[in-house]
């Protein structure tokens, strides 16, 4: 496809940058294989102790810009970028993951319309070895689907609340998040992504799915003790749970499709912070963990919604039965047994 650039709008790509000489420069060179040419590279290397700024200081292109902070996390980072950017649309790249030539090309016509501030699309999963080597991929993507405020035509499962959650998956029109003051909430982990789009979807009227993975995430195996469990995981997926909540009452979702969603991101991070109780490096004791246990599952929140959690497998309706009998001690010997 041949493009005029005097003609066409500006795509600002933000890459926050730590820890990835391995990674970095198949990220970059994705990047600068887009059809669609007329796009600035905001490389911000964040405290990064490593190589990366070295990789990234090795591509000769007018379009890119590197920038060095000090660490402040993957929130400020990409805020340091958004507030950088002078493209007229916005694009998140994760420094070790790439994304498909046609990725910009394939969804900015979708702005031609005022009312259309963000376009969501699919991503590829894929799984790597510490080699690099792909041991597997899994195509994650939604139907074409055009979505109003006020209609209640939302189909909610796992696989669309993810699709929603992350940043790295949409194209945002920058005027729209300057104009609304959407910025990442800095300091926090785990959710961040939501959080941001949350406001997102709070503020603006239609959303623009697109049937294309055009992303790809890659999973590489880590050493799970080299990680530190954080007590505070679960008040985070509250706070994720409490900004889906505010999304959803904003967008008049029904009764129903609400508590089916927030019981699916209330199990989830249960899930998550029992089977890292075990995984993750901590000095709790046994007491200690079960004790931890007992807080989560007997918070209101929790029992309020996993009544309305859809258990599919076997596994899944095991899980639901044990946390809504409050089965501390059954759960902490599950999990010990899976870590």
């Amino acid at each position: 496809m041949e493009i005029n650039n005097s003609t066409i709008k500006m795509v600002s790509i933000v890459m926050p940058v730590y820890n990835v000489e391995r990674y970095i420069a198949k990220s970059i060179e994705s990047i600068l294989k887009q059809t669609y040419t007329n796009f600035e590279l905001l490389i911000i290397i964040d405290g990064s102790p490593d190589k990366s700024k070295l990789v990234a200081e090795t591509f000769d292109d007018p379009r890119i810009s590197i920038y060095e902070k000090p660490n402040g996390g993957l929130s400020d980072a990409r805020n340091y970028g958004l507030e950088r950017a002078n493209g007229e649309y916005i694009l998140f790249v994760d420094s070790d993951d790439w994304i498909e030539p046609n990725l910009l090309e394939s969804t900015l016509n979708f702005f031609d319309e005022d009312e259309v501030n963000i376009v969501v699309f699919g991503y590829i999963l894929d799984n790597e070895d510490l080699q690099k080597k792909l041991l597997s991929s899994k195509k994650i993507i939604c139907e074409d689907l055009v979505l109003n405020r006020g209609e209640d035509d939302f189909y909610f499962d796992e696989n669309m609340i993810n699709i929603l959650g992350y940043a790295w998956n949409k194209i945002y029109r920058a005027k729209f998040l300057k104009d609304h003051f959407i910025f990442f909430e800095k300091g926090v982990s785990l959710v961040e992504d939501i959080l941001f789009n949350s406001k997102v979807y709070e503020k603006t009227n239609r959303l623009i799915f697109l049937n294309a993975p055009l992303y790809h995430y890659i999973d590489r195996p880590s050493e799970s003790l080299i990680k530190t469990f954080h007590k505070n995981s679960f008040e985070l997926y509250l706070k994720k749970a409490n900004a889906i909540e505010a999304f959803l009452n904003s967008w008049r979702i029904s009764e129903k499709k609400k508590k089916i969603v927030l019981a699916s991101v209330i199990t989830a991070g249960i899930r998550y912070c029992v089977n890292n109780l075990f995984a993750f490096k901590n000095n709790l004791s046994e007491k200690e963990k079960i004790d931890y246990i007992k807080l989560i599952i007997s918070h209101t929140e929790t029992q309020k919604y996993i009544r309305y959690y859809k258990a599919v497998s076997v596994y899944d309706k095991l899980y639901k039965k044990i946390i809504s009998a409050k089965a501390v001690f059954l759960l902490y010997i599950l999990c010990k047994i899976k870590k």
